[in-house]
């Protein structure tokens, strides 16, 4: 995060988040960092946002850290946050990953079945066949299997029959097709439902950030970080990225269909680095870590509108002083507004760069919405975070990528 690994950013982009900025006033809120991570055999460095347990508890992976030996790192964890009487946090790994058949480097948010098991998936180590995705069955403790084994990923999303979707291809990421874990009764069957086109720059997009999400009607929409348009629209040959919609066809198969090119205009969004969210209406939402009016990332508003889609900026991001690059999933509070974080921006003090910050985008009647940063990271909180949850009573919940005591990232709450 904060400098995504998936991003390469022009070296004039880079110089500027250098800068040190003016640290302005944001929203009173009290910040608390539930859990440093890379002491001893703890994980380090989170990957991806969090969960809520049905008992308040927090679940999530870290790319690295724990008791497995992956090159000269540790393989990663599955780990539980769990509140205290006394208003502690108490952090448990459920898993280290080992490497070889076990499996590395998990990534993305994790998902839960109606039994109360965890499914995630793997980056892999150096490219060795310790990628693909994973199961933790909840017994007496937690038994893990690997159920597919090959590129996949960041995070799946599941169906009401436990079935699993996502980015999951043999071969190389970049060229990869969403496709279905679906449960039966000797094992996972793997489908495929779309293949993106083997090239760089597939104008239909290419390497999803997120997996899609449902829209209550069994069709499936989400994002692609690259493809679609390229140079000179677009900043990187890549491709900025696309929208798009897959619908089930009724015999198994879905059809595929791009609803929308970043970089369509000079002031559009570019290169989305998380998926869709979206609201009570059937409108959907997010981000694009670059783009817009200033070049600094948008929030973008998708919906349906007299017969053809419309896709609307919400907020444009001005300055690095509250905040830039907004990247991982957002999400909606009981009320309507929209929490998420940015990559960068905010205060100088991690290793040179700017924190990163957490906002919240509230609706007014007018129908724009208001932009209030709720917390700016030090380095000594955390850089650099994932995206963020909402519990029940408001409480916001995420980790960040690095920083923090250890230097290995950390997880933190924000309540209103």
């Amino acid at each position: 995060m904060g400098l995504s690994s998936r991003t390469c950013l022009p070296a004039q982009l880079l110089a500027l988040i250098a800068l040190s900025v003016s640290p302005l006033a944001w929203c009173g809120t009290q910040f608390k960092v539930l859990h440093n991570f890379g002491a001893g055999k703890d994980g380090s460095d989170p990957s991806g946002s969090l969960i809520l347990g049905s008992k308040g508890n927090l679940f999530g992976v870290t790319g690295g850290g724990g008791t497995g030996q992956c090159s000269d790192y540790g393989c990663g964890t599955v780990f539980e946050l769990i509140p205290q009487s006394d208003g502690r946090w108490k952090e448990v790994t459920l898993r280290s990953f080992a490497g070889g058949g076990g499996g590395a480097a998990p990534q993305g948010a994790l998902v839960f079945d109606h039994l109360g098991n965890l499914y995630g998936t793997m980056a892999g180590d150096n490219g060795a066949a310790t990628w693909g995705v994973f199961e933790l069955v909840r017994s007496e403790g937690w038994t893990v299997s690997v159920l597919y084994m090959d590129a996949a990923g960041p995070g799946l999303i599941i169906d009401s029959l436990d079935n699993l979707y996502g980015a999951m291809a043999p071969g190389l990421y970049r060229y990869s097709a969403i496709a279905e874990l679906s449960r039966g009764a000797d094992g996972r069957a793997y489908t495929p439902l779309y293949s993106f086109c083997a090239k760089y720059g597939c104008p239909d997009g290419e390497d999803l950030p997120a997996p899609p999400i449902w829209d209550g009607k069994g069709n499936l929409f989400g994002t692609t970080y690259e493809g679609g348009i390229g140079q000179p629209a677009c900043w990187t040959s890549f491709g900025c990225g696309v929208i798009f919609e897959m619908t089930p066809n009724g015999d198994g198969t879905w059809t595929y269909h791009v609803l929308h090119r970043f970089a369509s205009h000079s002031t559009d969004g570019q290169t989305p680095d998380a998926g869709l969210v979206m609201d009570a209406a059937g409108n959907f939402y997010g981000n694009t870590s670059l783009g817009g009016a200033y070049g600094n990332g948008t929030i973008f508003k998708f919906s349906f509108v007299g017969g053809r889609w419309k896709k609307t900026v919400l907020y444009d991001f001005p300055n690095y002083a509250d905040g830039v690059l907004p990247g991982e999933m957002m999400v909606f509070d009981k009320q309507g507004n929209l929490y998420g974080a940015t990559e960068s921006g905010g205060l100088v003090g991690c290793g040179g760069y700017t924190c990163g910050v957490v906002f919240k985008l509230t609706p007014q009647k007018s129908g724009r919405w208001s932009y209030t940063v709720l917390h700016k990271f030090t380095g000594a909180d955390g850089g650099f975070p994932w995206g963020v949850i909402v519990d029940s009573k408001g409480n916001i919940f995420g980790t960040t990528a690095e920083f923090g005591k250890y230097q290995a990232g950390t997880a933190f709450e924000i309540m209103p």
